[in-house]
């Protein structure tokens, strides 16, 4: 608490001399930042903040610029891209807490008691509609095998026209 009479301010901190205190209205740091300014991770903020509406799988969401851009980062790494994923392993360093984080603190989440027999069960049920990766990509070779052959395939022949259309037509463009 501030005493009136004696001068003294704060936990016995004397203000200045009268002569050498700011005069009112003017600042106490003239050179500091104008006012309006904007400061460059402010502004980083502002952008990566603000929300978007897009239309993903049929559906309109609200996205920020940030959660856009990590998204374009996984599909470009996703199909090959190595710089992007480079990024994404740099951000998720970024993201993830260090070693010295991790041992300061937390918990452990023990699973309920399972035989064997109960979690395969439950792993089967979870998986029954799913498709395993290869084998879509062996039914696309097999089909388009079979359009090569000159068999009956709807989606060998698209395949194959494809290929004509676009790869074929880019070696013929590269060889020129």
């Amino acid at each position: 608490m501030k005493n009136q009479g004696s001068g003294i301010s704060a936990e016995g901190r004397t203000p200045p001399p009268p002569e050498k205190r700011y005069k009112k209205g003017r600042s106490g740091n003239p050179a500091g930042r104008p006012k309006g300014s904007i400061n460059r991770e402010g502004l980083t903020r502002k952008v990566a903040l603000k929300k978007h509406k897009v239309l993903i799988h049929g559906r309109y969401r609200r996205l920020t610029t940030r959660d856009l851009l990590i998204e374009k980062l996984k599909s470009m790494a996703a199909s090959g891209h190595a710089g992007a994923a480079a990024q994404l392993n740099w951000l998720s360093l970024q993201i993830e807490p260090s070693n010295t984080e991790i041992a300061q603190g937390g918990f452990l989440l023990v699973p309920a008691p399972v035989t064997v027999e109960e979690f395969i069960a439950k792993e089967e049920l979870r998986n029954a509609g799913k498709v395993e990766p290869g084998t879509e990509i062996n039914i696309e070779h097999e089909e388009y095998i079979k359009a090569v052959r000159g068999e009956v395939s709807p989606l060998g022949e698209a395949l194959r026209s494809f290929q004509k259309k676009y790869v074929a037509g880019r070696a013929l463009k590269q060889a020129d």
